[in-house]
Order: structure tokens, then C-alpha cells, then sequence
């Protein structure tokens, strides 16, 4: 036997006769290899045919059965791309061998070698490749390849004061392995046990083994853990029955925050592709609302994984591996305390409707509430199914996420932007004084419109039409911002941060819409006009805002006009390990607002409250004494006669909005959003009813009552 390099091909004995099946001729055992192994790396899988001796045809059938002998491998390593180098020939008489390196390019591997062989004859004047799975990797022949993964379990999501809000719990699978039924009198004793156990019919559980290779273990039923204690005698009694257990989700506090904390389901067909590239196996279940999907990434982390070779001699050979990335704990902005509040005060409406509790320094989010809500842990148990299908047929949309997902029109609580953007450019001043006669004949007499005060507010300033909330003021502003120009009141709204998703960490958001001309000839196949600009004014028309991006600009106002990104994740860090990203706040932009105009808007919205005589809500928060002492709130109840002395009052600054909905008897949507305390504010809390009346008479004192729980220490 010589060893040769492939740059030097030992001569063929003899000229090759031509043979009708190749358009080639191979001199060499080498070149035969040489051209065997081009072909392949170009994935001329025809050209590589032709080149094999009969018995290896036989076995492949033709060129694509033997692509698809590398394709499979392909499959099985996640090998986007195989490259083979000649590195030496084995020769020995009419036998030789090729020996290749095969540098394989891995999507989860990365780049990785394995040692491959391609072994020859020289028949019929040709050296001929006599090819086995071994020119693939070595020891393949006889052998099969496997990917074994080391999934870890998922990352937990939890509340600001470390409480668990997503956790772990075991599931468990009950599976029968087809090869240990005994025979048919037991398999119909075991089908009519299992029937009565899982409430499936003895058929339906047959047809999931039948047929089905006898040492696999073929899963019949996801049951719960009280299930297989109370019927483990029975599940033992068979030798077919299997439990196996797995980590699962568990939602320890089922009814706090589900639309934040969201939810895990079966990974999506259209997703599967993506998943199986990061190295998952394509059944691991994935996040699919709130937190759980936004966050999936770090909560789920990545599979270790080995790709062996097992040989036909019981060895394992381990080609190439990847340790696993740990998922991440994701801790949340969420004071459980806050936010049992606040879906418990939300709640006493008993009216579809969403609040957010914000931080207005920061940008979290204490509270965030949809009713009607849901019980969370519905998805995570496995026996659940009935409960699942019916909240996604609920006519009343208890999954969707109001305070985000919602998008309704903001009526008078836009107003704050129409004033900035008429401060802004000068068309009006804090103390111009309007004339509200209970009408506006600002676009004639045949467009006539009305203030909500039928009576009219009579002499009444800028500053006092926003505590008022007088739309003759506001008509009168948008009128003059148009004939300015009709981009001016959409411009300034979107720096607002109206029409466009705040970037909160949630799976869904809406943008809302802040119309302009190019949106109304786009979608409406209308000109813009000046009533369009009239109508955004008072924050109707085609305007949609969501409660979360209210808060927002509430939180804007209150800070000093730093647009802040709101947020639910305040850190992320792996199990028992140090924090590996703290979420700063993120500024999101400016208001187009002058600090006097900012002192102007905050006036207006602070005699909302106090202001006997304008104040829309000043009723609702007359009552409202609540004092600092100490750096504390503490209600005028519970002051001493000493404390009282010098206590300073606690004062709201907020705006009602009560926005038409579309259709002659549709109620109003009610709105209140505010910031607290006025000269030095802490948090902007936004309340949304829909459907239901006057922002005065409902949405404010909700707001208030979460106002009272944020000072009443639950923070």
C-alpha cells in the first residue's frame, strides 16, 4: 500500500475505454476523486453520479437520491454549507481511498471539521467511487448522526418586589410505547382504563400509537399532577403507559397584570424555520402576548447542543458542540401593590376600560389595567382547553390590552397639544380672552358648532378654556393653526408622541393615527379642510390616541417636557447571577413647548381640580387632603394639631376628556389623565371607560381613587 499526494495522481494502466453513461474521462485514482469531490462542493450532484460503481447507484437510486444523502445530513447538523478538501490517497493496487476534510459551516455550530473517506475501485478501464456515508463523515456508514439538546427551563418574569408573576411548574405527558403492549385482551384493558382516565374515547387514544415505530414514546395526553397521583396504580399497571415530565409554565398570581405578564403557547408553523436556526428542536413553547413574547429571547436563552456521529459499533463520536446560554429572569416596573388597585378600582366600573400608572421621572409603568381581564393560569394548564377557546371567542375581548393595544378618539384631553401648538406659534397668548356663547361660527354660520356648556362660558381666557375644557376656545386656536398651515396641529401632536407606538416592551401595540392632508387623500380619498384641523383641536375627527401614549404625554408635561419612553422591564439578569442590564430611561423626544408655555398648560390643568367656578373636575377632588409631612402623604384625618400648621396640600393637575364615539347612539368615551403632585409631580395616571359618558362624572374619580392608593402606600 503507498500513500500519495493528491497532487501527484498515480496513472490509470492503460487508455480508458469511453463509456455511454459519462461525458468524462478520470486518469487517476486521484483525479476521479479530485473531479467526485468538485462535483459535490458544486452540487452537481448529477456529474457526481456518473462517477459511482454500480453497487453504490444502486443504493442511491439516482443524482437526487444521492443528494439527498447530504441534504439529510444537512438537516440533521443545521449545516447551511459543506466544503470538502482532498488531503492525501490511499492506494493499493485497483483500491484506493481519498482521504477529505470536511469543513462544515453550521448555523448553530458556527464553522466546524470532520475527517471523511472516499473510498475506490478501478473496473472497466475507470476508476470508479465506491461511496458509502463515510465521504459524508467518517464512521457514518452503518452509523447515524443525532443532535441532542440541553434545554433549560425557562426564565422567570417578576414583579418589582421580586414576587414571581411567570414561573415553573412540572407538566406532565402521559405517552405509550407501541412495542411493550403486551397483546389485544391487554391493550383493550389498557384503552378502556386510559379512556375513563383522560375523558378521551378508546379510539382516539389508538390512533395516536398505531402504527407508529414500537421503541418510540408516543405522547397521548398532557395531565395534571393530582391526575397521575390519583391514578398511578393504574398507569403501573401497564407496562406501555409512560409518564414523563417536563418544565412548564406556572402563573403564581393568575389575575394580577395578565396583559403585562402575557402568555406561552405551542411556537407558531410560521416561526418553527427560525426557531430550529437558533438550534431549538421546533416544539418548545414560545412567549405569544405581553412581557412573555417582547421578552422571549432572554427568558428563553439557547439550547446546548451536541451533534454525535454513532457508529455501528456502539461508539459515540462527538463532531461538534455548543453550550447553552441561560435564560434570563426578566424583573418588571409592576408594584403588585399598585397594580391590585388599580385593576380592583377599574374593575368598579364593570365597563370595558384601561388605566396606566406612570412614573413621570422614569418612565415605569406601576400599573397597567385592561378590563374586562382574565386568569393567566388558564394557559398554563394543560386540561384547560375549553376555558382557552372560550376567552378567544369573548365577544367582550378580555385578552386585548386596552391601555396599549386600544386605539379611541382622546376628545378634550388633547386639548394640552392644541394649546402648546398655539402657544407655540403665536397665535394666541395664556390670557387672550375668547367669547363663548355656547356656539362657534368659525367656518359660517351653516358649519355652526357647540361648546359641551350649551349656556356658553361667556369671557373666558386660553388658560381658563382648558380648565373649563370650552371648545369655542379650542375651535377658535385650530382655526387660526390652519390658516397657518394644515400640517401645523398633526406636527405638533406626533411630537407629543402621538401616531406612533411608544416602544413599550409588549408583544402588540397600536400607533394610533394622527391624521394630516397626506393621510386623509391617502386613506379617505378626501382634501383636508379647515373643519378637519377644528375638529383635532378638541380631539376629535379621525384622531385615535392610545391610554398609554396619553400617560405619556402627561408624564411629558409634568417632568418639564422630556417625552420618555415608558417601560415594563426594569432589569434583566440570569438565575442567581449578578444583573447583566438595568434599564435606564430612554428620552423619546422633547415637547415643542417653551417653559412658559409648559407653566401655562400646567395651570390650566391644575385649576381642573381646584378652580370652583371652571374646574370640570373639582368635585370629584374637593375632597382630595391629602398633605406632606416628612416627606410622606398623609391624609388631613390623620394630621396632629401641629402638623397641620405647616403641611403642605397635595394638588392634582388633570384634564376629563369625554370623546364622541362613532354612531348617533353611541355613549362617549370618558377619559382622565393627571399628574400628582402638581409642583412636583411623581406620578401621571390615565383612566379610559368606553362607551359609558361625561370623563367627569366616570374616569375621574377612578383616577382619583388610584391617586389615593399610590399616597396611601402602595407604591
Amino acid at each position: 500500500m503507498s500513500l500519495a499526494a493528491c497532487a501527484t495522481p498515480t496513472p490509470a494502466p492503460g487508455p480508458a475505454p469511453a463509456r455511454a453513461t459519462a461525458t468524462f474521462a478520470a486518469p487517476s485514482a486521484a483525479g476521479a476523486g479530485q473531479q467526485f469531490v468538485s462535483a459535490i462542493n458544486q452540487n452537481d450532484f448529477a456529474t457526481a453520479f456518473e462517477l459511482l460503481d454500480a453497487n453504490a447507484r444502486a443504493a442511491v437510486l439516482d443524482a437526487k437520491g444521492l443528494q439527498q444523502k447530504y441534504d439529510d445530513v444537512k438537516a440533521i447538523a443545521q449545516t447551511s454549507k459543506m466544503v470538502f478538501v482532498p488531503q492525501g490517497l490511499l492506494q493499493d493496487g485497483p483500491q484506493a481511498a481519498l482521504q477529505l476534510r470536511g469543513d462544515w459551516q453550521s448555523d448553530v455550530f458556527g464553522a466546524f471539521a470532520v475527517t471523511a473517506t472516499l473510498p475506490m475501485t478501478f473496473a472497466g478501464g475507470f476508476w470508479q467511487i465506491m461511496w458509502t456515508r463515510d465521504a459524508i463523515a467518517q464512521g457514518l456508514a452503518g452509523g447515524s448522526l443525532g443532535m441532542s439538546r440541553e434545554v433549560p427551563p425557562r426564565g422567570l418574569v417578576l414583579a418589582a418586589d421580586g414576587s414571581t408573576l411567570a414561573g415553573i411548574k412540572p407538566i406532565f405527558t402521559l405517552g405509550i410505547q407501541p412495542g411493550l403492549v403486551k397483546d389485544a385482551q391487554v391493550e383493550r384493558e389498557m384503552l378502556a382504563d386510559l379512556s375513563r382516565v383522560l375523558k378521551l374515547g378508546a379510539n382516539e387514544i389508538q390512533s395516536k400509537y398505531k402504527g407508529q415505530p414500537a421503541d418510540w414514546f408516543i405522547p397521548i395526553a398532557d395531565v395534571s399532577e393530582a391526575t397521575v397521583d390519583a391514578n398511578s396504580a393504574i398507569f403501573d399497571k401497564y407496562e406501555a403507559t409512560i409518564v414523563r415530565s417536563r418544565a412548564g409554565r406556572a402563573y403564581p398570581q393568575p389575575s394580577l397584570a395578565p396583559h403585562v405578564t402575557g402568555y406561552v403557547g405551542a411556537m407558531p408553523a410560521s416561526a418553527a424555520d427560525d426557531y430550529r436556526a437558533q438550534g431549538f428542536a421546533g416544539d418548545e413553547p414560545i412567549g405569544l402576548s405581553g412581557v412573555e413574547a417582547s421578552m422571549n429571547t432572554a427568558l428563553m436563552g439557547k439550547p446546548g447542543l451536541t451533534l454525535q456521529l454513532f457508529t455501528r459499533e456502539g461508539k459515540a463520536l462527538t463532531l461538534a458542540q455548543r453550550p447553552f446560554s441561560p435564560p434570563m429572569n426578566v424583573t418588571l416596573t409592576i408594584s403588585p401593590a399598585m397594580q391590585t388597585e388599580t385593576q380592583r378600582i377599574l374593575g368598579q366600573a364593570k365597563n370595558p376600560g384601561a388605566a396606566v400608572v406612570m412614573d413621570v421621572r422614569t418612565g415605569a409603568v406601576l400599573a397597567m389595567a385592561s378590563y374586562p381581564a382574565f386568569d393567566i393560569s388558564v394557559f398554563s394548564n394543560p386540561l384547560s382547553s375549553t376555558q382557552r377557546v372560550g376567552l378567544l371567542n369573548n365577544a367582550a375581548r378580555p385578552l386585548f390590552n386596552r391601555a396599549a393595544q386600544g386605539a379611541y378618539p382622546a376628545g378634550s384631553a388633547f386639548k394640552m397639544v392644541t394649546m402648546a401648538a398655539g402657544l407655540g406659534e403665536d397665535v394666541t397668548a395664556p390670557g387672550d380672552v375668547f367669547y363663548d356663547p355656547g356656539y362657534w361660527d368659525g367656518l359660517g354660520s351653516a358649519y355652526r358648532k357647540f361648546c359641551w356648556l350649551r349656556s356658553g362660558h361667556g369671557r373666558i381666557t386660553l388658560t381658563g378654556g382648558l380648565t373649563a375644557s370650552c371648545n369655542i376656545v379650542f375651535y377658535e386656536v385650530g382655526k387660526r393653526l390652519d390658516q397657518k398651515s394644515s400640517d401645523l396641529l398633526p406636527a405638533y401632536a406626533r411630537q407629543f408622541g402621538f401616531g406612533e407606538k411608544t416602544g413599550i416592551e409588549l408583544a402588540a401595540e397600536s400607533a394610533g393615527v394622527v391624521p394630516d392632508p397626506q393621510w386623509k387623500n391617502f386613506e379617505v380619498g378626501e382634501p383636508w379642510t379647515p373643519g378637519d384641523t377644528v375638529n383635532m383641536s378638541i380631539g376629535q375627527g379621525f384622531l385615535l390616541v392610545t391610554p398609554l401614549q396619553l400617560a405619556q404625554m402627561t408624564a411629558a408635561i409634568a417632568n418639564g417636557g422630556t417625552l420618555i419612553q415608558p417601560r415594563l422591564v426594569a432589569s434583566v439578569a440570569p438565575e442567581n447571577g449578578a444583573v447583566v442590564q438595568t434599564l435606564a430611561p430612554q428620552v423619546a423626544g422633547h415637547l415643542p413647548a417653551s417653559v412658559a408655555s409648559l407653566k401655562a398648560i400646567k395651570n390650566g390643568m391644575v385649576g381642573v381640580t381646584t378652580n370652583a367656578a371652571l374646574g370640570t373636575a373639582q368635585d370629584v377632588f374637593a375632597s382630595f387632603n391629602y398633605f406632606w409631612v416628612d416627606g410622606k402623604a398623609v391624609p388631613q384625618k390623620s394630621l396632629t394639631a401641629a402638623q397641620a400648621r405647616t403641611a403642605q396640600k397635595i394638588i392634582v393637575a388633570g384634564k376629563t376628556g369625554t370623546a364622541q364615539a362613532a354612531g348617533a347612539s353611541a355613549k362617549p368615551f370618558a377619559w382622565f389623565t393627571a399628574f400628582v403632585p402638581a409642583d412636583d409631580p411623581q406620578i401621571a395616571v390615565s383612566v379610559m371607560l368606553e362607551n359609558i359618558g361625561e370623563g367627569s362624572e366616570f374616569a375621574a374619580p377612578l383616577a382619583r381613587q388610584m391617586i389615593e392608593a399610590y399616597f396611601g402606600g402602595t407604591k
